[in-house]
């Protein structure tokens, strides 16, 4: 990693005595505003999905802020040659023709080498990049103004485009704020990753553009969304699976593309696993206790980004491999594949993805006997 430069205060000294009094002033205000804290979210759920995991219909008033949000989207971007989209559930009410629920913020994807030319674009726009992070979800967060280099997720900060005004100092007034960012990973080769690190199809990372007011906005792939709604598991998730479908936009071709990216995140799962379970192994000593065994255990990075709550998840795993006689990898990847249920949750996907199948194949049959009726 590009190690930061930090300047000394010599070096901050002599550079503040070669500043004019308003160029001063105009630094202060920018160090002032460098890093800024926001009120804790409104969990979304509360006020936008009912107690059938279907979500409420948008009111009025809702409307009216999404169509706003939406236009200062497409003026972020207008002219800028990005190559950007749209993430999340927002794209099916566009693909739908009308909004299938609130959809309190918008969420985008854009392309690693393209991060210098963003900055560029959404500064010129009245928008800067900052890290959000937050030890409490109770608490304020806070939010650090980064340039591009930096601007990347770690396990402690969270990225997001904020609108700003000329002194940087974020705005309160704008339908567009606090846009949740993804970047495509590209593996050496430049294919892109989805989840496990694993080949997803390329046509997944290409803009869909559409009119919107009179401007251009760029959707996800309908695969694409398909692939994310199946890996979030929210009750919602599932109405706004089906919603999508209904739209007439996922081919069976789409379906066939999910499932062949859940098999490969299947198969590197389990290799990675193993990867895990064999450094554990080589560590491990005759005379052990369970305890022993879970620390070392919780050495792996890997397993314990979920925090101190990883301690009480992974105890179950540690008896059994205290208590078996063979702890060699292969028998720790069979003891955590039968105690972690890994076949029956990847055969539950199975499922699902063949029911989506199903209903894109069923609103086929339906779209074509409507088309039928019609001559």
């Amino acid at each position: 990693m590009k190690e930061k430069y930090i300047p000394s205060q010599e070096e901050i000294d002599k550079a503040e005595s070669m500043m004019t009094p308003d160029q001063k002033k105009d630094s202060e205000i920018r160090a002032k505003n460098w890093e800024q804290e926001q009120a804790p979210w409104v969990p979304f759920d509360d006020d936008n999905i009912d107690e059938n995991f279907e979500r409420k219909p948008a009111t009025p008033e809702q409307k009216e802020d999404m169509g706003r949000r939406l236009a200062e989207l497409a003026d972020a971007f207008e002219d800028s040659n990005l190559n950007w989209h749209m993430d999340g559930a927002l794209n099916i009410s566009l693909m739908n023709g009308k909004y299938i629920g609130n959809h309190k913020d918008v969420d985008l994807s854009i392309e690693k080498n393209e991060l210098a030319a963003l900055e560029i674009q959404l500064l010129k726009k009245g928008f800067g990049l900052f890290l959000s992070r937050t030890e409490d979800k109770t608490k304020n967060k806070v939010m650090r103004r980064v340039g591009h280099a930096d601007f990347a997720d770690s396990e402690t900060e969270h990225m997001l485009i904020a609108a700003i005004d000329e002194n940087g100092q974020i705005r309160r007034d704008k339908s567009l704020n606090f846009v949740d960012t993804h970047i495509v990973e590209r593996n050496a080769e430049g294919q892109a990753l989805g989840n496990s690190g694993v080949v997803i199809p390329d046509k997944w990372t290409k803009p869909y553009p559409i009119e919107f007011q009179g401007k251009s906005i760029n959707l996800s792939h309908p695969g694409k969304v398909l692939y994310y709604k199946l890996h979030q598991g929210r009750g919602y998730d599932t109405t706004d699976i089906q919603r999508l479908v209904e739209t007439g936009k996922v081919a069976e071709e789409d379906v066939a593309d999910v499932e062949k990216v859940f098999e490969s995140e299947f198969t590197a799962n389990i290799k990675r696993g193993r990867k895990i379970f064999e450094a554990v192994s080589e560590q491990l000593t005759p005379g052990m206790n369970a305890d022993q065994i879970l620390d070392k255990i919780l050495q792996q990075r890997e397993l314990t980004k979920g925090g101190e709550q990883m301690r009480e998840v992974f105890k179950p795993f540690a008896q059994k491999i205290y208590e078996s006689e063979d702890k060699s990898t292969d028998a720790m990847l069979k003891i955590g594949i039968e105690l972690f249920k890994v076949e029956e949750k990847n055969n539950l996907k199975r499922e699902e993805i063949k029911k989506v199948r199903q209903s894109v194949l069923d609103a086929q049959k339906i779209k074509q006997i409507r088309e039928e009726l019609k001559k």
